[in-house]
């Protein structure tokens, strides 16, 4: 197939990361991919460094029916054929209808977030005009049916993971560790990800208190950067634990942030679509704690791979991490059954065939009601 993927955020996040490893996950299985994308996207250099050749457009896009995009669009699907038009960008979901139908390519657009579009025209028609309506997991269908949308025509398809790329390497855990001063004999429990109230770092700061008390060995490690990190470096200046909590902005070398962890909490406290985050640290083969929000539980095997809390529950939170700090032997099967459950159900391979079949079959696709599949 001739697949051409379009995006026009110039941010870095869950959604345009799905963007970009769907879009090397097909090229990888023999598809011709072309991704149309805004200058100065992050992803970019990701997608070229895999081989997928890239269209740049200067300006995102502005709006549903913005000239620029629709005129760029157009003169890509007049070149290039392309079978299947793709998008997670909401402001593209009405040019690529408009000219998959004006080019005879087929449109299949993913939804990232609780709530459906904006407009209520939008809301009605994008789901029946697409030929493919897509959702990233069941939690996310659950929640439009129960608000009264109809899902009958929308499929599931969970994000895919370069479990090649991310994998367990104890010269990445030895490389960052180092950098960060940490000795074999300390654990490092680590949170990855915006710092942003409703990703639960406040939650998270909370439940250190009491587990750095309780667990000598046991240091934070927050990695990433975001609108209220300032506020969480400010409430720890008369922590008695201060000197534990090491920062660390994004880095590329991401293998060996989570390789570096022993455990990672993962605490949101908004519906979360999915979470790469948690699938990312167990392809590295790290334990994971996991709120119950959205989509979260779906990205692990509760008691096998990971544990699950309530969100916002910090007092849960804190005993579920301090269990995974002081039972290594835990720990070691966690990082094992982590590793084989990343593979089997959201590796490139595993997602991009159950992507082909979804564009084959008219028939919405949904993961079975236990585990992720």
């Amino acid at each position: 197939m001739e697949l051409l993927f379009a995006e026009s955020s110039t941010t870095g996040w869950g959604t345009e990361q799905h963007f970009a490893a769907l879009a090397i996950a097909m090229a990888r299985r023999a598809h011709v991919v072309r991704c149309m994308m805004t200058t100065g996207s992050p992803l970019e250099p990701l997608l070229r460094e895999a081989g997928v050749p890239v269209v740049l457009s200067r300006y995102p896009a502005r709006g549903s029916m913005d000239p620029h995009a629709m005129g760029l669009l157009r003169r890509l699907v007049s070149q290039k054929r392309p079978n299947w038009l793709i998008t997670n960008d909401p402001k593209l979901y009405w040019p690529l209808i408009f000219v998959g139908r004006w080019g005879g390519a087929r449109t299949a657009l993913f939804r990232h977030w609780e709530y459906m579009c904006k407009g209520a025209l939008s809301r009605r028609f994008i789901p029946r005009l697409a030929d493919r309506f897509i959702l990233v997991s069941r939690s996310q269908r659950e929640h439009l049916r129960a608000s009264g949308v109809d899902v009958s025509r929308m499929g599931i398809l969970y994000n895919p993971i370069d479990t090649h790329r991310l994998s367990p390497s104890s010269e990445a855990r030895a490389r960052l560790r180092a950098s960060l001063g940490l000795s074999e004999g300390q654990v490092a429990v680590g949170y990855v990800g915006r710092m942003v109230q409703e990703k639960g770092i406040f939650t998270l700061l909370k439940a250190s208190e009491r587990l750095l008390s309780e667990a000598p060995e046991a240091l934070m490690v927050w990695v990433g950067d975001g609108l209220d990190l300032p506020e969480l470096q400010a409430r720890l200046e008369h922590s008695a634990y201060r000197a534990r909590h090491l920062f660390r902005r994004w880095t590329d070398d991401m293998q060996g942030v989570y390789n570096a962890l022993d455990v990672i909490a993962v605490p949101s406290e908004y519906a979360e679509p999915f979470g790469r985050v948690s699938v990312e640290a167990q392809a590295c083969g790290t334990a994971v704690v996991c709120s119950d929000a959205g989509g979260l539980p779906e990205t692990l095997s509760p008691q096998v791979s990971g544990l699950l809390t309530r969100k916002g529950d910090a007092e849960q939170l804190t005993s579920a991490v301090l269990e995974l700090v002081r039972d290594s032997d835990r720990r070691r099967g966690m990082a094992l059954a982590g590793r084989q459950f990343a593979c089997a159900n959201f590796s490139f391979e595993r997602i991009a065939h159950d992507f082909e079949a979804l564009l084959a079959d008219y028939t919405p696709r949904v993961p079975a009601a236990e585990g992720a599949r």
